[in-house]
């Protein structure tokens, strides 16, 4: 069954030619035959606190633990995550590891060094077949790989095939001296100190006159391309090139905050490696100040292969704002120009772009006059538009109607805009009805990673439940060459495809709507699908999710736990 919370405030959306007769505001239009009645909830208690002020402020705070981002979960998943590894057994990598090798530890390691143990410990292998071992050959993970079986050989003995030239290259994926450089402070950062210290007052680029190098990529010729946006958590490598296979033509990674790059921590690190497959790829980032911001550019420019570089300005979660990034820094008109001129003046012929929203407050639209004062000072490369503000962050329809002065705002430079297409009529629409040179696509991507092919082939894809498994594989696949396909691989893989299933719920199949397209903000009755697997996909609960997982990875650890990111059904 089917179970989706009822939205608070209703959603108006603005498509004047929508006929409003045929169903409620905000609701999916979903044919009867498939309609069920929904199940009666017993009423809570209701308890009387007075109506003081004490009352009033505590009905608030329920009204807010009710909502938005469940900001304990990583702490709750991390608690959880350390108690599965601490009970697993482990092999010591230098059993793996080819060569006689010795263990760093000594007596103190405490993993498992004798091959025939581990194996009698190590729980029972996934499936016969190994991702890993069929696409590349050789399975970098060997006996502590959850596939094992697939490629050992009577004599527990590792076997190697040819490469089936399927799995393509990860680039971007050196950045172990880049980490440990950053930990000892020995990274040559001469060029961006002369960049911040040219900023200041007296600089010649505080004057605004300086030569900039002509791009290694025109942005202007991607007008018209598809782009995936960059998506914090759900963005994943594995993500991407499963978009790319369908269409996707321009990505980016997952926001990256400069500070954290600078301290070299590895997971930061992680979000900048690029898979070949990505034919025109950037890097994002969150930052409040000149120094960090350049010298992270300088990095990702002189070591890294990035074919642009974009800031983010528009991330509304409080904990980047209150360290001067995402929204704070696009309202801090000076400080974002000595960002951006800081960053410009460091990397040399790479593009620069930048995300924003039309303001802090919602009916305070100032983005175009912060992209006029930006537009005089620095060169940009390209502007992307998210046309809600901070306070508003996912809710009620994007503001379309002030593109247009959004564009008049940017003039000569590329404007593309995000913000509720979901289908390929709203893809072009759009293009069609506002001054802009591209469309990035974010939520809609997530929820039915095929919208690029219906955005190529102008249709209305009534993917069948077979079809979105076998999509579902193909990202399990991709995550485990991503992340291994160890006992810690196959558990990030797990979490990352949860987080994906919590997006890919919201899909309602094309043949059970009564009218199409979906809306991307339409939250559907209780319903059920065309088959078993159809209605399990559109499930919102997380022990559903699990079950999907247990086809590609096998039940999790007896004290797995998966908490959603969102309190309440966000859409």
């Amino acid at each position: 069954m089917i179970e989706v919370a009822t939205p608070e405030v209703p959603l108006v959306v603005e498509r004047a030619e929508e006929p409003k007769a045929n169903y409620a505001a905000n609701v999916a239009p979903i044919k009867k035959e498939f309609l069920i009645e929904a199940p009666i909830q017993p009423e809570p208690p209701v308890v009387s606190e007075g109506n003081g002020e004490a009352a009033k402020e505590k009905k608030k705070e329920d009204r807010r633990d009710k909502r938005g981002m469940n900001k304990d979960r990583k702490r709750d998943m991390a608690r959880t995550e350390t108690k599965i590894r601490a009970s697993a057994v482990r092999l010591c990598p230098s059993v793996n590891s080819s060569g006689d090798v010795k263990c760093k530890y000594g007596d103190k390691c405490t993993s498992e060094h004798d091959i025939p143990t581990f194996l009698a410990m190590k729980p029972s292998d996934i499936a016969d077949k190994c991702p890993v071992y069929e696409a590349n050959g050789k399975c970098r993970f060997s006996y502590a790989c959850r596939f094992g079986n697939a490629h050992l050989g009577p004599n527990q003995e590792q076997l190697e095939k040819e490469s089936q030239g399927t799995a393509g290259e990860v680039r971007n994926h050196h950045s172990m001296h880049i980490q440990v450089a950053m930990r000892k402070r020995a990274y040559d950062f001469s060029r961006s100190d002369e960049a911040v210290a040219e900023i200041q007052p007296g600089g010649s680029l505080h004057q605004g006159a300086m030569e900039w190098e002509k791009r290694k990529l025109d942005m202007k010729s991607l007008k018209g391309k598809k782009y995936l946006a960059p998506l914090t958590t759900v963005g994943n490598l594995p993500f991407r090139r499963l978009c790319v296979e369908l269409g996707a033509e321009i990505t980016c990674g997952e926001m990256a905050v400069a500070t954290s790059l600078l301290m070299g921590t590895p997971s930061e690190w992680s979000l900048v490696k690029r898979h070949s497959s990505e034919k025109i790829f950037g890097v994002q980032m969150a930052g409040g100040y000149p120094d960090t911001m350049s010298k992270a550019a300088q990095i990702l420019v002189d070591d890294f292969d990035v074919d642009f570089i974009d800031v983010n300005l528009g991330c509304p979660i409080d904990v980047v704002n209150q360290k001067g990034g995402g929204c704070a820094l696009a309202a801090r008109t000076s400080k974002l120009i000595d960002v951006l001129k800081s960053m410009r003046y460091v990397m040399k012929d790479v593009p620069l772009t930048i995300k924003l929203r039309t303001g802090l407050k919602e009916n305070d639209l100032t983005a175009d006059k912060t992209l006029r004062s930006v537009l005089e000072r620095v060169p940009i490369d390209l502007v992307d538009f998210h046309p809600r503000s901070k306070e508003q962050r996912y809710t009620k329809v994007a503001r379309w109607d002030f593109v247009e002065r959004i564009s008049q705002a940017t003039e000569e430079v590329p404007l593309w805009v995000c913000g509720d297409v979901f289908s390929y009529e709203d893809y072009y629409e759009r293009l069609e009805k506002n001054p802009i040179d591209g469309i990035v696509i974010g939520r809609g991507a997530l929820i039915k990673p095929w919208i690029f092919t219906e955005i190529d082939e102008k249709r209305h894809w009534d993917i069948t439940a077979g079809e979105r498994i076998e999509m579902l594989q193909k990202f399990v696949n991709y995550g485990l060459d991503h992340w291994g396909s160890d006992d810690t691989g196959v558990e990030k893989t797990r979490r990352f495809l949860l987080e994906l299933l919590s997006f890919q719920c919201r899909y309602i199949p094309v043949g059970l709507l009564e009218r199409l397209p979906q809306r991307i903000n339409d939250r559907p009755p209780f319903y059920t699908g065309r088959s078993e697997m159809e209605t399990l996909l559109s499930s919102s609960r997380c022990s559903d999710w699990v079950e999907i997982s247990k086809m590609f990875l096998g039940p999790p650890p007896d004290q797995f736990v998966f908490i959603p990111k969102h309190k309440a059904s966000s859409y």
